[in-house]
């Protein structure tokens, strides 16, 4: 999915896609995606996936992302149950 300004935000456009699904975050339904590259794993939740230049995200190093999967039980769905957005940010 493009994602405009990504350069700003530092979301790689050759990110590979792991999961993507819809969910309720907090009473709105997010298209959520978890990607990663090499170094880092990237949180994108698009509050209306027909328009892809509107997104929330959240980067963060390899070893953080391993570790909350690890308290996950390694199920996405699981990571996403706790995902909560507060003032605008994941």
């Amino acid at each position: 999915m493009p994602i405009k300004n990504h350069e700003a935000i530092g979301i790689d456009t050759k990110r590979k896609v792991l999961y993507r699904n819809f969910h309720d975050i907090d009473g709105t339904i997010y298209l959520v995606e978890i990607s990663r590259n090499a170094l880092r794993v990237f949180i994108i939740l698009f509050p209306n996936f027909e328009a892809p230049d509107l997104f929330l995200s959240e980067t963060m190093a390899e070893k953080k992302a391993q570790k909350l999967m690890t308290e996950s039980n390694n199920m996405f769905e699981e990571l996403v149950k706790k995902f909560h957005i507060k003032f605008g940010k994941l």
